[in-house]
């Protein structure tokens, strides 16, 4: 057909085309079809990490989303450790409020931080997140007998 020196019609080249006929020559088989797959799946896997707003990508978001689901039972400073550890201290109001609630001083500590490094790059996007709850948590240990956090604390209030 294409082979002979003459030009293809439009139907010869949709035929073609749906046959998988194509400059190639022949259609994938399924070895070739199921590695296409694959590489897709993984650029695809790929594209999500960047795209996502957890902070560390789908690591980062998994780890989140096991913070939240430990959120109220007794495994949730060892949660809030582990997302500590991989990912670093929470960006997301969300997860600060949910560090805090944590009970342990070093998490409440890091949660503060992060909110007091807010404060220094972005003063009207906190007063934004301390809409709520957050904002009582952090009145609440602005009055505490620990000097780290309520002084912390009250920083991030004035």
């Amino acid at each position: 057909m294409a082979g002979d020196g003459r030009k293809l019609s439009y139907s010869e080249r949709d035929r073609m085309r749906r046959e998988g006929g194509g400059p190639g020559g022949r259609p994938p088989n399924r070895r070739e079809r199921v590695e296409g797959e694959k590489r897709s799946r993984e650029a695809l896997a790929v594209a999500d990490s960047l795209f996502t707003d957890e902070k560390g990508g789908q690591a980062g978001k998994a780890l989140a989303d096991a913070v939240r689901a430990a959120h109220g039972s007794t495994d949730l400073a060892a949660e809030c450790r582990a997302y500590l550890e991989q990912v670093g201290p929470p960006s997301d109001s969300e997860l600060v409020s949910i560090f805090l609630d944590a009970g342990e001083k070093e998490l409440t500590i890091c949660a503060l931080d992060a909110l007091l490094r807010l404060k220094g790059e972005d003063a009207d996007k906190l007063a934004q997140e301390l809409e709520g709850g957050l904002k009582r948590q952090v009145r609440i240990l602005a009055e505490d007998f620990d000097d780290d956090l309520a002084s912390r604390a009250e920083e991030i209030l004035e």
